[in-house]
């Protein structure tokens, strides 16, 4: 058996020890860097998670928080997925580009076939703004969660905000910021995004 081949079993077998659970075929590289509860990130088979990508599960979640991500799923450098004591779910045959940010505190469930460019983010909560006298940090946030459906393809530079749900087969422009509910298979655009066409 050739080294490379031996190297990157022993890798496997680590990683496996250190992690919720690891699919057959799966791969995390050894620069990725996973924090907190280790045991809450679970990942299908075929799924690789590439160098300074960041998974953080809140260990003091009393095991509600976790990541889990799908089959045949790829998680690029320089992203990051931190739960804030809620649940990132990731579906199969999904796409995360480098420089993206998707947070977990009021849930963020995403479906199969996901197309997500670089420097996305989506903030499933946002801060108290009601009452001017006490600062944001103090008042009370929304944590309602964000859902994404199947093959939906969302562009570069996209904010998704708390509470919106994105239909199944929708494409979001890039640079858009996502601030209500998308239909399925609706073309949105702007800043805030507006449907400007239908697939199909």
């Amino acid at each position: 058996m050739q080294p490379r081949l031996i190297f990157k079993r022993i890798i496997w077998h680590y990683q496996k020890t250190r992690l919720g659970l690891i699919g057959k075929a799966s791969n995390i590289s050894i620069f990725a860097d996973i924090r907190g509860d280790k045991k809450s990130v679970f990942l299908g088979r075929d799924t690789t998670v590439c160098k300074y990508a960041i998974l953080e599960v809140d260990p003091s979640s009393t095991g509600r928080s976790k990541i889990v991500i799908g089959n045949d799923t790829l998680i690029s450098s320089f992203v990051t997925l931190r739960t804030y004591g809620g649940m990132i779910k990731i579906g199969d045959s999904c796409f995360v580009n480098s420089f993206s940010a998707l947070y977990g505190h009021g849930d963020l469930v995403i479906g199969n076939g996901v197309l997500i460019g670089p420097q996305v983010t989506i903030i499933p909560a946002n801060y108290g703004f009601k009452d001017r006298d006490i600062p944001f940090r103090q008042q009370t946030p929304s944590m309602e969660g964000i859902t994404i459906g199947d093959n939906v393809w969302i562009g570069a530079g996209v904010t998704v905000l708390d509470g919106c749900t994105i239909g199944k087969g929708s494409i979001i422009g890039a640079g858009a910021v996502v601030t209500r509910n998308v239909e399925p298979y609706a073309i949105m655009a702007g800043v805030p995004a507006k449907q400007i066409g239908s697939r199909g």
